[in-house]
């Protein structure tokens, strides 16, 4: 079992709330002293998104072809990264070094007690208002000032917010287009062997269609449809760029190249789709349209005995 396996978003945080940064800003000569690394989790998340994620892309020339091409998007991102009742979440943004360098971005997070759908709803703003704070900063301590007033409004928020909520989105989901993503979704979860088998610090990739403009209610949409596996044993992180037609999601532990999914618009990385064609995908296709069909209620947010999500898939 790797250490990421083990450990990412499992540690005891007793109802306390984390807020950390990494990545560039101009008060930095370079990559920014990290801030808030308080936990294990925080650290991993940063290893695999950014050192060995997003560096391992630039350091490969993989985004430089897609650049040549004009296919590449920018960098602005919100992303919630949850397993169980623990959740992280976060934005990405362009920036730059006090020397210019504009390759790097710069990334802001909130760890916190809660379950994927509850953490957005309780924390998306709390990082809106962040990762405004930081654009504007010019010095160091100003960075420093807007993580410790972002660390009290997420504490606040932990302390006022539920999370057990409606999360049906104002915008009406169209089936056509999301019904064949979630059913290729399932199908892709039941896959077997290869790379994506979810096991021995493999993954899961999928680009999938947004039900909204809101970035809140296309996180909270894919992340019910998660959080209600059975309590996730493997994370989940679902990634959406701001005002695009797609999110990512990747599921287990992340390999770098996971990660050229940030500057890969949907000509490059094309959304998924599944076509109905015997009994299996039929009854994935009903369960999919049973989810759409129904209210959409948040999982309590009390912790149940973990079983396996995978064993929803393979039956067991």
């Amino acid at each position: 079992m790797s250490r990421f396996q083990k450990i990412f978003l499992r540690n005891p945080l007793n109802g306390a709330t984390h807020v950390a940064g990494f990545g560039k800003h101009r008060a930095w000569d370079d990559h920014i002293d990290d801030i808030g690394m308080a936990t294990e989790t925080l650290v991993l998340a940063k290893q695999h998104l950014y050192s060995e994620g997003i560096a391992s892309q630039l350091a490969s020339g993989a985004w430089d072809q897609i650049e040549k091409s004009h296919h590449a998007i920018e960098f602005a991102h919100r992303f919630v990264w949850s397993r169980d009742e623990q959740s992280i979440v976060g934005a990405i943004w362009a920036s730059a070094d006090r020397k210019g360098r504009t390759r790097f971005p710069m990334a802001a997070c909130i760890q916190a007690d809660r379950n994927g759908p509850a953490a957005t709803r309780t924390f998306l703003n709390v990082i809106e208002q962040l990762c405004s704070s930081c654009k504007a900063a010019q010095t160091k301590e100003e960075v420093r000032n807007s993580f410790e007033r972002a660390r009290a409004e997420a504490s606040n928020q932990m302390f006022l917010s539920s999370g057990f909520y409606s999360s049906e989105p104002n915008t009406k989901v169209r089936e056509d287009q999301t019904l064949p993503a979630l059913v290729a979704l399932s199908v892709g979860l039941n896959a077997r062997g290869g790379r994506g088998s979810g096991k021995g610090g493999q993954s899961k990739y999928f680009r999938l269609p947004t039900i909204s403009k809101e970035v809140i209610e296309n996180l909270e949409f894919w992340s019910v449809y998660l959080a209600r596996q059975h309590n996730l044993d493997w994370p989940y992180l679902i990634i959406a760029p701001v005002a695009k037609s797609w999110i990512d999601l990747i599921v287990g532990e992340p390999v770098s190249n996971d990660f050229y999914c940030l500057k890969a618009d949907e000509t490059t990385v094309p959304v998924v789709s599944a076509k109905v064609e015997d009994a299996w995908t039929r009854r994935l296709e009903a369960e999919a349209r049973d989810y759409l069909q129904k209210p959409r209620i948040v999982p309590s947010p009390i912790r149940q005995t973990r079983r396996s999500w995978w064993s929803k898939f393979l039956g067991q």
